[in-house]
Order: C-alpha cells, then structure tokens, then sequence
C-alpha cells in the first residue's frame, strides 16, 4: 500500500470519527518556528544535531484530528484519537503524515501527545536525509466552552538514524515550536 493511500485513509478515518464517538473532530491550524534552537528539552526523541547548520523558517500546519477514541477504558485514562496533518515552511519543506494522538484532560487543560510517520521534502529547507521522517509532538492547550482550543506545542521530526542505517548519513532533525488554534468540524457545518 503506497503513503498516499495511507495518508488518505487516516484522513477519512479522521473525519468519519464523529459518528463514532462523544467527543468532536477537531481541525487545527498552527504557526511556529521550524528548526528552532531557541527550546531545547534534549529528552528522548527531542534531540537535535546542532553541530550541523540550521535552516529556521516559519513554520504552517493544517490537520484533523478525530473525535473517535481507540481505547476501550474510561475515558479518565485518556483517549487516543487517529490524526493526520500537513506542513509547509517558508522554505518550502512539506511534511504529511498520519498517526495518533493521546488526549488527557483535565478540566479545561490538554495535554496532547503525538506520533505521526509520514513523508517528508526537504525543498531550499533542512535536509533530513530520509523521505520517510516521524513527527513527535507534546501539546498544552485550553478548551473553551464552544470545545475550540488554544494551544503551544513542541515537536520534532526525524527518521530514528534510518539515514544512517540505509545510506550512511546522518540524522539531524528539526525541532518546532508552535502555537495552536483546533475548532470543532461542526462548527463549519451548522444545523
């Protein structure tokens, strides 16, 4: 099955979602900085190769996640959506993926992680050195009582060293920092 296929089936999966669950489809657009250097956890998979040089550009994102939960327990524990995104820098570099997000709540406050695998082109941007390149994501965000949201997020792309392991290369990564606007698909289909 080719990425694209894929990719579309996560969309639809995504938007069929309301159907399936309680909790809404959520369509989200964010602005960041990619490959920024400025926040740096150096945690895990949020390790950058700063020997290397930076191609920071400004960073949009488009995606949906949808509403239906896989997980089978109470939803205290959590709920674990499918998602699919697209983005675009200013440099031209594209990412598009499809994956998972993990949901916590609680109260009005998220917290939001991610995986996404998907298909990455480099553009005048960074190279990453490997077409397919994971996106991970961490997001704090606020729920207002239309079920909209506001957030911040850290995320970061790589291919986890298959660069390395395929065509001696190495993985530099990009790290982006962003800020988040999700609204409810509903929203543009009232009544």
């Amino acid at each position: 099955m080719r990425l694209r296929e894929i990719l579309a089936a996560g969309v639809m999966l995504a938007a069929a979602s309301p159907a399936l669950a309680g909790d809404p489809t959520l369509i989200g657009v964010g602005l960041g900085q990619f490959d920024e250097t400025f926040l740096d956890p150096r945690i895990a998979f949020f390790k950058v190769d700063y020997n290397r040089p930076h191609y920071r550009a400004m960073d949009g994102r488009l995606e949906i996640m949808g509403g239906y939960n896989f997980l089978p327990t109470p939803e205290i524990y959590g709920r674990l959506h499918p998602t699919a995104g697209v983005e675009i820098t200013t440099r031209a570099s594209t990412w598009m993926g499809a994956g998972v997000a993990y949901d916590v709540n609680y109260g009005p406050l998220h917290f939001t992680p991610k995986f996404e695998p998907g298909l990455y082109l480099p553009g005048d941007g960074k190279r990453l050195n490997y077409p397919l390149e994971f996106r991970t994501s961490l997001e704090l965000s606020y729920e207002f009582t239309d079920r909209s949201r506001f957030g911040v997020a850290i995320s970061h792309i790589s291919n986890a060293n298959i660069s390395r392991n395929v065509y001696h290369k190495p993985n530099p990564g990009a790290d982006i920092l962003s800020i988040y606007y999700r609204f409810p698909l509903e929203s543009l289909f009232p009544g």
